[in-house]
């Protein structure tokens, strides 16, 4: 996810992020994914995604493959519970997802949250940048610090909406560019 990228950099982390747009099947999207992590040179590999399947209790997990894992996994899973308030599932080991058997560095797979659980996504929208900053202050064992916005009792803020994109990554690297140009940008998720 850009934005635990956009983070851990913040926090001093050398970080590497890949989004695979070629591969036409998980397989191919896999072993796309594991030969790029292969490739650099880092301490841990992390892939983020969304779960579904518990609609009655959702919930966050980290999923491991080598037992030297475990507790990393289980930090960052708690972090996320906490930050959107939703069921801790914990650490899990996996010893058969391709992503995670086939990296040769240490590797997490984390589930942030069940997207066809309702109160999840709910969680998810409402605590998005919370979410994230949970996840890069765990991996990277740091805090990032809270600046302080000086605001006038007596000034108005205006707000100006640049677009609405249905597709998330068009909203990303439209909020990328414009970062680029230095505006401050955020997405909204309806």
């Amino acid at each position: 996810m850009p934005k635990v990228a956009e983070y851990l950099k913040e926090l001093s982390c050398k970080v590497h992020t890949f989004n695979d747009d070629t591969s036409k099947t998980q397989r191919d999207n896999i072993n796309t994914l594991v030969k790029y992590h292969n490739s650099k040179n880092q301490d841990l590999d992390v892939s983020v995604h969304f779960n579904a399947g518990t609609k009655e209790t959702g919930g966050t997990e980290d999923l491991y493959y080598g037992d030297g894992n475990k507790a990393l996994a289980a930090r960052v899973s708690k972090a996320i519970s906490e930050a959107l308030g939703i069921k801790d599932r914990g650490a899990k080991k996996r010893i058969d997802l391709g992503f995670l058997k086939g990296t040769s560095k240490p590797a997490i797979l984390i589930e942030v949250c069940f997207v066809d659980t309702k109160t999840n996504a709910d969680a998810y929208k409402k605590n998005f940048d919370k979410c994230y900053k949970a996840i890069a202050e765990t991996l990277s064992g740091k805090n990032l610090k809270e600046e302080a916005i000086p605001v006038e009792k007596k000034s108005v803020l205006h707000k100006v909406q640049v677009g609405a994109f249905s597709d998330e990554k068009n909203a990303e690297n439209v909020a990328l560019e414009l970062k680029k140009k230095g505006y401050s940008t955020v997405i909204v998720y309806y």
